[in-house]
């Protein structure tokens, strides 16, 4: 078997990280953690570009670049999710709410193959897949069919396909084709 070798490591966080994510052009790595820290770091250098987070300073459960890499995407533990202009002075751009996410990390997606109805798509405790307009911050779309936390999701970078991944009541992958929105 062959092995890897570890080329860093970086002293992110005082608690568990829970989501980590590089940007496009794999200059930097975004980290996550239940410390309520959302940290930007620069992969040749490891050096803490910066640090943002919330108020109430909710832990983090899962972090995600935007696909053009200007914006970060962190889902946190009192059912937000929250979109980070990374170049700006470190507030949140828009706050996206509707599902539930306090016990575990709940993944999200830029779902963006339709330049025209670009989403944010959020899985939730509650067994719903929601769809938020980007823009409006409103829920577009409900998905419903799992049974449980929905805990994975991710949307196809060239099709506007979404996949979702149940938890323990129902331990199924389902494909979705979102209808016009």
């Amino acid at each position: 078997m062959r092995t890897g070798s570890c080329v860093s490591t970086l002293p992110a966080h005082s608690d568990p990280v829970t989501g980590v994510d590089f940007n496009r052009d794999g200059t930097c790595i975004v980290s996550g953690s239940h410390d309520g820290l959302v940290r930007i770091w620069d992969t040749a250098t490891s050096e803490c570009l910066k640090t943002i987070y919330a108020e109430g300073n909710p832990p983090v459960s899962a972090v995600k670049f935007s696909p053009n890499g200007k914006y970060v995407l962190a889902g946190t533990l009192d059912s937000a999710l929250r979109l980070w202009n990374i170049a700006s002075d470190g507030k949140c751009s828009k706050t996206y709410t509707g599902h539930t996410n306090v016990r575990f990390c709940c993944f999200a997606a830029f779902n963006v193959a339709n330049k025209e109805n670009e989403t944010i798509v959020a899985g939730s405790e509650d067994g719903i897949v929601r769809l938020y307009g980007m823009q409006d911050k409103q829920v577009k779309q409900e998905l419903e069919g799992h049974k449980g936390a929905v805990l994975a999701v991710d949307a196809g970078k060239h099709t506007e396909f979404i996949a979702t991944g149940g938890m323990v009541e129902d331990k199924t992958v389902r494909f979705w084709a979102p209808g016009v929105l």
